[in-house]
């Protein structure tokens, strides 16, 4: 047999130990950072506030420009729908937390939005969109969405055409 002997020189090592940890420990921070601009970057852009007209009066001075979802009942004698021309048109009306006691108003304003059949007194409203600094709420496109309390009524268990019974809590 051959006898063979191999004796390391320090120059035949490609990469050092040290180097390989280094390596390992930036690529680790470089994906942690991508991974936290990711998260952060998703989260502020997608975010939408939900609020009633008070809190939105409440905190008005924050929330101007921001896209916010403002929900309230439907004012009827402030309803406007006008036709400025072929193809622009503008509804305005206002909104309120209590129907009872109308004391903050918000002005809704939603352009080439067409008349909704629901948008009548005392209807429920949710739009998005932002307010402007003079006061007025600016709906996105597609940003009104009506319910109406007297379109969705109780029935009586004992008029249902399947005769049920009321259940037992």
């Amino acid at each position: 047999m051959a006898d063979t002997t191999w004796t390391n020189t320090g120059e035949e090592e490609l990469f050092s130990t040290k180097s390989n940890r280094l390596k390992f420990v930036v690529g680790g921070v470089l994906l942690v950072a991508a991974i936290v601009y990711l998260v952060v970057n998703a989260m502020s852009g997608n975010t939408q506030l939900y609020k009633t007209v008070g809190e939105f009066y409440a905190e008005q001075d924050r929330l101007v420009g921001r896209d916010l979802r403002v929900a309230g009942f439907v004012i009827g004698d402030s309803i406007e729908f006008t036709q400025i021309d072929a193809t622009t048109t503008r509804l305005e009306f206002d909104i309120v937390d209590d129907l009872n006691n109308p004391g903050q108003r918000l002005h809704i304003v939603a352009m080439n939005e067409p008349m909704p059949d629901l948008l009548q007194h005392e209807a429920q409203a949710l739009v998005e969109g932002s307010a402007n600094e003079n006061g007025e709420f600016i709906t996105n496109s597609g940003g009104l969405l009506l319910k109406c309390p007297t379109r969705y009524e109780e029935l009586d268990p004992s008029e249902h055409p399947d005769n049920v019974e009321r259940p037992v809590n």
